[in-house]
């Protein structure tokens, strides 16, 4: 089951109102990942960017001084501009909403800020797919293989209820989109099209999937020398 991040409500449950920070510890958070229903996967291009929009999103959620407000929505994305856009990094109290916060990972991610804050406002989920689709930098999905379960979703993937929500796909197991018991190069080729992971965790989904990983790293190393 894949897991995301996403800015839900405040401290009171609400969505118009609040203080500045994360009062409950819920309101940017880390969740299973649950049908909105979504109707758009908005997927960066470049794998180096999803990783970005991730991290990002990663961050927000495991700091406190991030809370929800929409009347308050762009004080995330303000103080961000000290810390050259990562959230993790903000240390004073501030507010964002689902959106908000969705624009200021792209942000980090490398999508220009002039993009997705206009006339002094985020995006909103009503016009964040199309500004990032403008950019030429995002593939768009809406069939439900993609919307309605989590087969085909990857880490960094923007899930988007237009008009109503938004979120980010921050894992997904790897291995079970990935079959099994293919041959050393197949498997070595994924790897460098970045469909494993990286680091200690692609070693552990090759492990889990029966491949042993210095072997696959040795192909990698073969097919890269040419």
């Amino acid at each position: 089951m894949a897991k995301i991040a996403h800015a839900t409500k405040n401290e009171k449950g609400t969505y118009k109102d609040g203080k500045r920070g994360d009062q409950t510890g819920k309101e940017v958070c880390i969740r299973e990942w649950y049908n909105r229903p979504w109707n758009f996967v908005l997927r960066a291009k470049s794998a180096s960017m999803r990783e970005k929009i991730a991290y990002a999103m990663e961050g927000a959620a495991k700091n406190d001084k991030i809370g929800y407000s929409q009347f308050d929505r762009n004080a995330a994305l303000l103080e961000a501009t000290k810390v050259c856009y990562d959230p993790s990094k903000i240390t004073v109290p501030v507010n964002t909403d689902c959106s908000g916060l969705v624009s200021l990972a792209c942000i980090y991610a490398g999508v220009p800020q002039t993009v997705l804050y206009k006339s002094g406002n985020s995006s909103t989920t009503a016009n964040l797919r199309m500004r990032l689709m403008s950019t030429g930098l995002f593939d768009c999905y809406s069939s439900k293989e993609y919307t309605a379960k989590t087969d085909k979703l990857i880490r960094g993937d923007i899930l988007l209820y237009e008009n109503h929500h938004t979120a980010v796909v921050v894992q997904v197991d790897e291995a079970m989109n990935i079959a099994p018991k293919k041959d050393v190069h197949t498997v070595a080729l994924e790897v460098i099209q970045n469909k494993w992971s990286t680091g200690g965790r692609r070693r552990a989904l090759l492990m889990e999937a029966g491949y042993d990983p210095d072997e696959v790293q040795k192909e990698v190393n073969k097919m890269l020398k040419g």
